[in-house]
């Protein structure tokens, strides 16, 4: 700038990327994070907070920096739970996020940082292996039968730190994509998934490599 003055923001848009060949085979990394590449596909709502917060940077300062969908008017007048305390609703949310590598994970972590009265009752993790083209092809709707269980539905807390570790995991394959379900509705401020990269194939790999153009989905 020339020749003084000010600039209230700058703002550089585009994917993070990562020299993966500089990673160990064998060490553990957040395959989701913003800062490795991961990125947001698309969701069903963000009326209060984008999904793309969750693989921010630390931990949320406010609500407003997690992901938070409206609430949903379908909750029937009776509400029931299951054994584990889990409530049978008709309705969910869901968003989905591109890994900035294929890799196997072995520890997720939710994180309900903030939301204290707005969190949801439960979340699952499901996930699978894309190629660039089947990345497009299911943009529209993502709701391909080709989603598997990572993480079996888990009851959540206000305001908590959730780790779930490899034991509690269903998945022990490599995966590029990742859908978060939550229900009935509510704000999750963090979303973590640590695991190991693995060798991907060049298919796939041209899937992460065309994550600019497709950030018209989000």
């Amino acid at each position: 700038m020339y020749p003084d003055g000010g600039v209230a923001r700058f703002r550089v848009y585009g994917v993070g990327q990562r020299d993966w060949s500089s990673v160990p085979a064998h060490q553990e990394v957040d395959l989701v994070a913003m800062t490795n590449g991961g990125v947001c596909l698309g969701y069903s709502d963000a009326h209060f907070g984008h999904p793309r917060n969750m693989i921010g940077l630390g931990r949320a300062a406010n609500m407003g920096d997690g992901w938070e969908t409206a609430r949903r008017l379908d909750r029937p007048k009776e509400l029931k739970v299951d054994g584990r305390g889990i409530l049978q609703v008709p309705g969910s949310e869901w968003a989905v996020l591109r890994l900035g590598h294929a890799g196997v994970i072995s520890h997720v972590e939710v994180d309900t940082n903030h939301f204290k009265g707005n969190s949801p009752d439960w979340c699952r993790l499901e996930a699978c292996s894309l190629t660039a083209g089947q990345e497009s092809a299911a943009a529209d709707a993502w709701n391909s039968g080709s989603w598997k269980v990572l993480l079996p539905a888990q009851k959540l807390r206000p305001h908590h730190r959730h780790h779930y570790l490899e034991a509690e995991l269903a998945l022990k394959e490599a995966v590029t994509h990742v859908r978060l379900v939550i229900a009935p509705d509510g704000g999750v401020s963090r979303l973590r998934l640590w695991g190991r990269a693995t060798p991907i194939s060049p298919a796939l790999d041209s899937a992460h490599r065309c994550g600019s153009a497709l950030q018209t989905v989000t």
